[in-house]
């Protein structure tokens, strides 16, 4: 009795496993599963956001002005970091990395619809406090 049952619950999840495994695939914007694979974050924006040609050329114009001063920043501060700064050298680098950082999110957001833009503010500025700095903030999942 103790071995149907097992065998009934495992191919239960089993079954359950596969429905979801084809709802996934079948459903959803196949652009945005690509663009997340791939780490493309600004198909990912464009799919994710809604965003229609001007505006996704806009943040667009956004995401390469604030890339040169992004990697600066991120350099800046690795450089302070192997050369044993003092901490509050490198606080304060960061610190500044981070203004920056949330004033181009807010930029970006102010290009979408408001609540898109909302959206969009909700997701990425918990992800910048404690940012490694390594290079940009990721919007995967895991912060």
């Amino acid at each position: 009795m103790t071995r149907n049952l097992l065998l009934t619950l495992l191919l239960a999840a089993a079954v359950a496993a596969a429905a979801f495994g084809v709802a996934f695939v079948a459903s959803g914007d196949r652009a945005l599963r690509v663009a997340a694979r791939q780490g493309d974050a600004l198909e990912w924006l464009r799919v994710e956001f809604s965003l229609d040609t001007e505006r996704f050329a806009a943040v667009r114009r956004l995401h390469d002005e604030f890339s040169i001063e992004c990697s600066a920043h991120c350099a800046a501060i690795v450089a302070a970091r192997e050369r044993s700064a003092p901490a509050a050298e490198i606080a304060a680098l960061e610190e500044h990395c981070v203004g920056a950082m949330t004033a181009h999110f807010r930029q970006v957001a102010a290009r979408m619809e408001p609540a898109q833009g909302e959206r969009y503010l909700a997701l990425v500025l918990p992800r910048i406090r404690g940012h490694s700095h390594q290079g940009a903030p990721s919007v995967r999942l895991v912060p």
